[in-house]
């Protein structure tokens, strides 16, 4: 089954807006793929949502008990300094730690970098494209 990081910016967008990042969390969640996820990324995701875009605690602990009940944990080891927004380089540390097939994303910054080791770096577009041949 494919290994796959999502960028906290497709898990905002499919929760707040829909299209094609509520897509790939449907097909998360129906187990389509593996859930790649690190401590840094759970936290980035339930702080955004709750501090940013004022979600109530309900809503949060609904996605944190997904995130906690349905992914692979890991903890990154190897340090890496590629993205031009260094915010961004704990996706390809994770990505490594997880020997991820996929970084999901929607940040143009890191889409830009296309691969990174053995994980291919597409949109979500483009990673819908791929499950729907691979399912």
């Amino acid at each position: 089954m494919l290994k796959v990081v999502i960028d906290t910016n497709v898990f905002i967008s499919a929760i707040l807006f829909g299209g094609n990042p509520r897509k790939i969390i449907n097909g998360w969640l129906k187990r389509k793929f593996i859930l790649c996820l690190s401590p840094e990324l759970k936290a980035e995701i339930l702080n955004k949502l709750q501090k940013k875009f004022l979600l109530s605690s309900e809503s949060i602990q609904f996605i944190e008990e997904a995130l906690d009940n349905s992914s692979q944990k890991y903890i990154p080891v190897s340090k890496v300094t590629i993205c031009a927004d260094l915010k961004d380089n704990f996706l390809l540390e994770l990505a490594e730690e997880a020997n991820a097939d996929f970084l999901v994303s929607g940040d143009k910054h890191v889409l830009s970098l296309k691969y990174h080791k053995k994980t291919k770096i597409v949109s979500p577009k483009d990673f819908l494209e791929t499950i729907d041949t691979n399912s």
